[in-house]
């Protein structure tokens, strides 16, 4: 089988999906069709659902995943009330060293965590989320925290400390641009794959001064 054909790319994802215990894919359907790959079906967890989207990416180097997961909850599993599940959020927060937790608002509605606050870094804003994700009865999660950093940097000083990373981790300038402004960055350019796109966008997030990051970076 030519290894091109969108049968190729589907049966590779299903297999990845079905290795990956973290996702369990029983319920999960995959669709290839104009260099898409579409997901439906239920998973267990919000954690399963974004783990399938990073799986189908990853297997098949498709440019575009359409995550249409929902998440249902085993039934011979108690679900966390909503006061259960921010009470959960709050204290992992409040017991992780790496996040100042005192700016952070959490609030859940039927399993939807709203997120929002102040938070000093960008990577912090992406940890809290990734807190949450990982929270039993959680659904989805908006991340509405802003951040403001401590030491506010030039726009200049953020984008040559991303390109100079970039240098340094082999990623290729010529095909990713990096702009900065109001300490926003926006990535943009193509990547050959999900991982190479990934990589860029965490240099971005760790770099100190970002207050948001916005991936248009392309995979071809």
């Amino acid at each position: 089988m030519n290894p091109t054909t969108e049968e190729y790319k589907k049966q590779a994802i299903i297999d990845e999906l079905a290795w990956d215990d973290s996702v369990n894919a029983n319920d999960v359907t995959v669709t290839v069709y104009d260099g898409k790959v579409e997901l439906n079906g239920t998973v267990p967890t919000y954690a399963a659902k974004t783990a399938a989207e990073r799986d189908a990416y990853i297997a098949s180097d498709m440019t575009t995943v359409i995550n249409n997961l929902k998440v249902k909850f085993p039934a011979t599993k108690a679900v966390p009330t909503d006061a259960e599940i921010s009470t959960s959020i709050k204290n992992k927060l409040k017991w992780n060293s790496q996040i100042n937790d005192t700016g952070i608002k959490v609030e859940t509605t039927h399993g939807l965590v709203t997120m929002s606050g102040i938070v000093d870094t960008y990577w912090e804003k992406n940890l809290a989320e990734d807190i949450a994700l990982f929270t039993d009865g959680v659904v989805d999660v908006i991340n509405d925290l802003e951040v403001t950093p401590v030491k506010s940097l030039v726009d200049i000083d953020i984008e040559n400390d991303i390109k100079n990373t970039f240098a340094r981790r082999n990623i290729d300038e010529t095909m990713i641009n990096v702009s900065v402004q109001g300490g926003i960055v926006t990535l943009t350019g193509t990547a050959s794959n999900y991982l190479e796109k990934s990589k860029a966008h965490n240099i971005a997030m760790y770099t100190a001064g970002v207050r948001d990051v916005i991936n248009d970076i392309v995979i071809v």
